[in-house]
């Protein structure tokens, strides 16, 4: 979609936000992490249980499921706020096949090439700014996509500007900015009535920072309670110079659940070719050990940090339902989960 033209709510927000009309500073950035001046938060869906989940096309699901010998729960795509092609079709598959959930991983962006580098890919793209959905420049499209999601018979977990505590999407800049756009988003979700959405707010681990830096930083994003439902965390071995053990990232995991008590979600989960049975087996581990991580979400669609860092980093082409070792593995993480 194209975006919406800005109006003066969007020039005056914006010149709140940079700082050059005044605003009580700290307000958002510096308020706990469990506000009692937040509003009620209205129901949302109820969790459905444990679930493994996968990016993967409905239309390809049944081939997917024989060749594990196991069948995902839920199903999920990325969609950018840019992209033409309705939601609708995906959701309606996805009901013919049975599948009573989905992940949505919501970018509010124009995707760029993955080859242009990731300076690129983190510049601001005017009409999709924090700060523009914070005014109100793309309440029309949101609008239209709560009516479709709240059309889908089951439960959508939506991941909107994930991964925001990094610098390698638009979406990470002004921390304040974001906070007001996402808790926009809720609000305009809950008035249309889109009660079957529950919101999943997605960092990323940061593996490479102290983990007191981490911390404030994804501080600084926090929406506040009553406008998350679930919180998310990528978890990807990229191998390589990226090489993450299970071990590296169970810290990560734990500060998640002991600092926002919500429902855990792995939203994109992998490993590189190398290892990958020992890396899966200590996962499984993991998952048995952690009853509050509720959603694992697999993940081989094409990385875009692959594509950046080139031989840097391992292979996460390979495909698990062409490996029977690692396939084992899943199908048991699977079985574990649908019980």
């Amino acid at each position: 979609m194209r975006p919406a033209a800005l109006n003066l709510g969007t020039a005056v927000l914006t010149l709140v936000l940079l700082g050059t009309l005044s605003f009580p500073a700290g307000r958002i950035l510096t308020a706990p992490l469990h506000s009692a001046a937040e509003p009620a938060r209205a129901d949302a869906a109820p969790a459905p249980g444990p679930f493994f989940g996968e990016y993967g096309n409905p239309w390809h699901l049944a081939g997917w499921q024989r060749a594990m010998g196991a069948r995902p729960r839920l199903l999920a795509k990325f969609q950018s706020f840019s992209q033409s092609h309705p939601i609708g079709g995906f959701l309606a598959q996805c009901e013919r096949d049975g599948i009573g959930s989905v992940l949505i991983s919501w970018e509010p962006w124009r995707p760029l090439p993955a080859s242009l580098g990731g300076r690129a890919q983190g510049s601001p793209q005017f009409g999709y700014r924090n700060v523009d959905i914070a005014a109100g420049a793309q309440d029309a499209y949101i609008r239209g996509f709560a009516r479709s999601l709240r059309g889908f018979s089951g439960t959508v977990y939506l991941r909107y500007a994930h991964e925001m505590n990094g610098f390698w999407y638009p979406w990470s800049r002004n921390a304040r900015a974001y906070v007001l756009a996402w808790r926009r988003v809720v609000r305009i979700f809950r008035s249309e009535g889109a009660r079957n959405v529950r919101f999943v707010w997605s960092v990323n681990p940061s593996l490479y920072l102290h983990r007191s830096q981490w911390r404030r930083r994804i501080g600084r994003y926090w929406p506040g309670d009553s406008y998350v439902d679930d919180v998310g965390s990528t978890m990807i071995d990229f191998g390589g110079v990226k090489r993450y053990t299970v071990a590296r990232f169970r810290p990560a995991l734990g500060e998640l659940r002991r600092i926002f008590h919500k429902p855990l979600i792995l939203t994109e989960v992998n490993t590189e070719f190398r290892g990958r049975v020992a890396w899966l087996r200590q996962f499984e581990l993991v998952l048995r050990r952690r009853p509050w991580i509720s959603g694992v979400v697999w993940s081989q669609l094409p990385s875009r940090s692959k594509a950046q860092a080139g031989p840097k980093v391992g292979n996460l082409s390979w495909d698990v339902t062409r490996d029977p070792p690692a396939a084992a593995v899943v199908r048991q993480i699977i079985e574990d989960r649908s019980g």
